[in-house]
């Protein structure tokens, strides 16, 4: 039987369903718009998270410019308000088409070369952030050095009207983004990925069209992280390129990532949570630095503690328990 349609995936999809549809309710119980705007940087976090574990943590290729991709999709959609009068939902979708041609070209470039597998590639994506960078700094039309202010390019759309309604559009794209981790992780695509991850070499010796699915996970992953940007060009209000291409948001999201347990598309949900709920608390002792220092130590504690991050101790938990109930 195929995968896609065992009892496992069936269930996990309706669980992403079911929570999809639990946000979409939660957004009618704001009590204020902070309470709004801190859940839609929450989602814009987890969905990263897991946009960049579709690929990296399902291939094992550690990629170190997945904030390209974001960054691509703030400006596709800022270039979308600021010379044409096409609603949000287009920019949504050339904001996505962005990041995942991007990401297409990378990929059929690099994967076709088995030199540029492990460390080698890592380098590449981080060298790819420093190039868009510098493009996009230059490119008169796309920022020219000076920003861009999108707030009042938006008007009174319907995007701009609310946080809540920035928190609605993002957690549509979490769901969206959830349905292709589960899918990923558990059909022949994400059987391939993790062979990839496991033994490159041997997977490829079984047939295993390694080329192919890693092109298609990085597209992928590209996509869906371009698809936040758009909602997040809304919310700053004025972008510029050293705050949506940092170089701190993948590193941010590998955090996220560790402390969670690649491997597991849901343990980038778990890292994502607790990273930036634990920042969030910290940050109202008045410290930004403290709160760094803090989510640090958390992240070596809990590589210490558990090497394979919180959904793989979950896992481990429900393994052990597994056991006990098969034992005499």
């Amino acid at each position: 039987m195929n995968k896609l349609f065992d009892l496992s995936t069936r269930r996990q999809l309706l669980l992403v369903v079911a929570s999809t549809g639990a946000l979409l309710l939660l957004a009618f119980a704001f009590p204020n718009n902070y309470v709004a705007t801190f859940a839609f940087q929450l989602l814009t976090w987890i969905i990263l998270a897991m946009s960049w574990s579709l690929f990296s943590g399902n291939s094992g290729y550690a990629s170190f410019g997945h904030g390209v991709f974001f960054g691509l999709g703030t400006y596709a959609t800022a270039a979308v308000f600021r010379f044409t009068d096409l609603p949000f939902g287009v920019a949504l979708v050339i904001a996505g088409l962005t990041g995942g041609v991007l990401a297409l070209l990378v990929g059929l470039a690099v994967f076709s070369s088995a030199r540029f597998a492990g460390d080698l590639f890592g380098l590449i994506t981080l060298a790819l952030a420093f190039i868009v960078i510098t493009i996009v700094s230059n490119v008169p039309w796309l920022d020219g050095g000076s920003g861009v202010f999108v707030r009042e390019l938006v008007g009174d759309a319907w995007i701009g009207r609310s946080a809540t309604n920035l928190y609605i559009v993002g957690a549509l794209l979490a769901g969206l983004t959830a349905i292709v981790a589960v899918l990923a992780w558990k059909t022949r695509w994400g059987a391939a990925l993790q062979a990839i991850r496991e033994d490159e070499n041997v997977a490829e010796s079984l047939g295993v069209a390694t080329y192919r699915h890693k092109v298609l996970a990085f597209a992928a992953s590209g996509t869906l992280a371009g698809l936040i940007g758009a909602p997040q060009a809304v919310f700053l209000g004025y972008i510029e390129v050293h705050s949506v291409f940092a170089l701190n948001i993948p590193l941010f999201v590998l955090m996220m990532v560790i402390l969670g347990g690649i491997g597991h598309w849901w343990g980038a949900v778990i890292g994502a949570i607790v990273v930036v709920v634990l920042r969030e608390a910290l940050l109202g002792l008045g410290s930004a630095d403290i709160a760094q220092i803090v989510v640090g130590i958390a992240l070596i504690a809990v590589i210490i503690a558990m090497p394979h991050g919180i959904a793989g101790y979950i896992e481990k938990l429900r393994a052990r328990k597994r056991v006990q109930e098969v034992s005499p």
